[in-house]
């Protein structure tokens, strides 16, 4: 039997009914977030900083607006597995890089032509140009093609958004399991990184639920209204 269960989320979905099931079934003695400290503090107290990078403020923003259109907060299923973990007396460990220096170093080692893509990306969104496809793929939970475009287009943010971070939280399990090897892992990371993390530690042969897992059981569908 595995002893890690790796879950993708959507961070502007209200996932919090399948979560709970998931992780339930489960039976973990501990729960990964994709968060550290400073994010993990924020979201407990429901502040959030309005410096850092254009680039960081940015992100932030859209993903605020596409929460409340999708009637959950950004990182609302970070504080769902925080409280399950609490009720079922098991442990939470914080498995990220500090997020406000890798969005630096990300931002400070950007490519000019990946900037310039990423600022008319941008513009086309809030101009209501932007991929009409996305819907289809918020309701399926299959992010592959723009997970595929993501990896053409913006190589340099990806190696520093996704594949470090892969690296990075998939290091953390490997940590967690070794000082406790009866420890049961649920680890909530975003969709985007299950099969980088999956193939970092496919040793350990972790359990894996999909986004698109966790959206077939969230009342058989999911309804909402993206404004632009």
């Amino acid at each position: 039997m595995s002893s890690l269960m790796i879950i993708g989320t959507a961070h502007v979905i209200d996932l919090s009914s399948p979560l709970e099931v998931y992780i339930r079934d489960f039976s973990p003695t501990c729960i990964a977030l994709e968060l550290d400290r400073e994010r993990w503090i924020a979201l407990q107290t429901n502040s959030q900083s309005s410096g850092g990078p254009f680039f960081l403020r940015i992100l932030s923003r859209i993903q605020k607006h596409l929460g409340e259109s999708f009637g959950s907060s950004p990182g609302s299923e970070m504080l769902v597995a925080g409280k399950i973990a609490r009720t079922l007396g098991a442990d939470i460990k914080l498995i990220d890089k500090p997020i406000l220096a890798t969005i630096r170093d990300a931002w400070k080692n950007m490519p000019w032509i990946e900037l310039w893509r990423i600022i008319k990306d941008i513009i086309f969104s809030f101009v209501g140009r932007s991929d009409t496809n996305f819907g289809d793929s918020m309701v399926s939970g299959d992010f592959t093609k723009e997970l595929r475009e993501f990896s053409v287009n913006y190589p340099s943010i990806k190696s520093h958004l996704i594949d470090r971070r892969d690296t990075y939280m998939s290091k953390n399990l490997v940590k967690i399991l070794r000082n406790n090897h009866d420890s049961r892992i649920v680890a909530i990371v975003g969709e985007g990184h299950v099969d980088g993390m999956k193939s970092k530690l496919s040793s350990l042969n972790p359990k894996i639920v999909r986004l698109k897992d966790l959206l077939s059981i969230n009342n058989s569908t999911v309804s909402f209204s993206i404004k632009v």
